[in-house]
């Protein structure tokens, strides 16, 4: 346990474990919105059983948190979402079989056009992206590394 909370926060998709007993948290789970900060995060069977911790109470009022709902385009899910980032992250930008592999849930012809509909050719992301590519380029034209960006 205190592996995964020393190492929480190193990973944009990690969620530290339950309050109650200790397992890794899977959506839904339950956020006291009375506690915090830090929040303080429970499992679904650590709710139902009224788990009690110094000052939160199991009385208090509480979110439901899941990422089940769609954010880019119907039929994906912002579960799904950070999935195909993650995946891209861990296998690399067009390796697009072994990104379907992890995901699971979608085929390599369904994760890159996705992706490519929404992170590569959305107008809200790709200026994000050409001024990130604008920043790199002159940090590296001073000193005299090249770089290709794809």
């Amino acid at each position: 346990v205190m592996d995964h909370l020393a190492s929480f926060g190193s990973d944009p998709f990690d969620k530290p474990p339950c309050r109650g007993c200790s397992s890794r948290l899977l959506e839904p789970y339950i956020k006291c919105a009375e506690c915090g900060p830090p929040p303080l995060l429970l499992c679904l069977q650590c709710f139902t059983r009224g788990f009690e911790y110094k000052k939160h109470q199991s009385d208090h009022k509480y979110e439901i948190m899941t990422s089940d709902f769609p954010v880019l385009e119907p039929g994906w899910t912002a579960q799904e979402e950070m999935a195909l980032l993650e995946a891209v992250m861990d296998c690399g930008f067009g390796n697009w079989s072994d990104v379907a592999y992890q995901m699971r849930t979608r085929s390599k012809e369904e994760c890159e056009s996705h992706y490519m509909k929404n992170f590569i050719n959305n107008p809200l992301f790709s200026s994000t992206l050409l001024s990130l590519r604008q920043m790199e380029e002159a940090r590296t034209a001073d000193t005299g590394h090249f770089f290709i960006f794809i």
